[in-house]
């Protein structure tokens, strides 16, 4: 004990360097992870339950950080709360936590007569509140997440648009429908729907990026569930014109890797959709966007994406395989 220190004092201060000693260090954010992807199920309920409950299963054994469900939970038929339900009771299932933006078939076409001619406005509202009614994953643990309902006070009703980080990776989900992003001349509602729709996600995808700038992260996924890199789709002013040109614009300005992880067509891709070469040059532009596409039903599999922030490349892809079998049913 230092002369002229009070005995208590002298207790206390080695108690305060005793605690120091022993708490324990902050976990460093991890370099390698794998997160798993997967869209496009269950197209013929209820006899493909099973084959996903083994796919669910099979997540679950590989054990990753999380899952990311890029949506079309399923086909035709009808759209309301029981429906919605079920298939908030299968992101139950998974051990780790599961992320979730919506598709087309469980809210965007429901209008139509196959799917029971319902509301989709009334319908996103009602998963709005069983999926997205907390700032958090699903899943049997869960992670927290910023809304853009929280965060953007010109979108609040856009809960579905999320957006978390793990390690030094900035993730986001924004709510694109296929398959042409609900651009419905035909109804008024649902006109004013995609243009409103199509201003938050644009709004969300400039905040991914700018957050992860300001981070300092090595990479920015990016899912929703149309292929909006469809030639078919790209003309001027078509459904998915500005978010190709934003992401590109942002890719441009990224120093990192971006990854797009989408499905709607069920063909498991990996490519780089924008890449152009010049040979002349040569020159290779818009290197850093990979596009990944998820497996679809009747091909119900899912992806485990590898991530190391200490390579270049950042993202490897690998399928998993629930079963073998695949459904006879003949719903799409």
């Amino acid at each position: 004990m230092a002369p002229g220190t009070h005995p208590l004092l002298a207790l206390l201060l080695a108690a305060q360097v005793g605690a120091a000693a022993t708490k324990p260090a902050a976990a460093p954010a991890p370099t390698r992870f794998t997160f798993v992807a997967l869209g496009d199920t269950t197209y013929g309920p209820p006899g493909d339950y099973p084959l996903y409950d083994k796919l669910i299963a099979t997540i679950n054994a590989a054990s990753p950080a999380f899952s990311l469900h890029i949506g079309d939970t399923k086909g035709r038929g009808d759209c309301g709360r029981p429906v919605q339900e079920r298939q908030r009771a299968f992101f139950d299932e998974f051990r780790a936590p599961v992320f979730y933006t919506p598709g087309n078939n469980e809210w965007a076409e429901c209008w139509r007569p196959n799917r029971n001619s319902g509301d989709p406005l009334a319908i996103i509202a009602v998963m709005r509140e069983i999926f997205w009614s907390k700032p958090q994953s699903m899943g049997k643990t869960t992670m927290p997440l910023v809304r853009e309902a929280d965060e953007n006070a010109s979108f609040k009703e856009f809960a579905e648009n999320a957006r978390w980080h793990y390690g030094a990776v900035t993730f986001a989900t924004i709510n694109e429908a296929g398959t042409y992003n609900n651009q419905e001349l035909r109804t008024e509602s649902l006109w004013k729907d995609f243009v409103r729709r199509e201003q938050a996600d644009l709004a969300w995808v400039q905040a991914a990026f700018a957050d992860a700038r300001a981070r300092g992260d090595r990479a920015v996924v990016i899912a929703f569930h149309p292929n909006i890199f469809d030639e078919k789709l790209q003309y001027e002013d078509g459904p998915f014109d500005p978010l190709v040109k934003l992401i590109t614009k942002e890719a441009d300005a990224f120093s990192g890797q971006v990854l797009i992880v989408h499905g709607h067509y069920h063909q498991f891709t990996v490519d780089r959709p924008l890449t152009e070469l010049d040979v002349d040059k040569p020159d290779v532009r818009h290197r850093n966007v990979t596009r990944l596409e998820v497996f679809g039903w009747p091909d119900m599999k899912a992806v485990q994406v590898s991530v190391d922030t200490t390579t270049p490349w950042v993202f490897g892809f690998e399928p998993l395989y629930g079963d073998d079998s695949v459904s006879t049913n003949s719903a799409h």
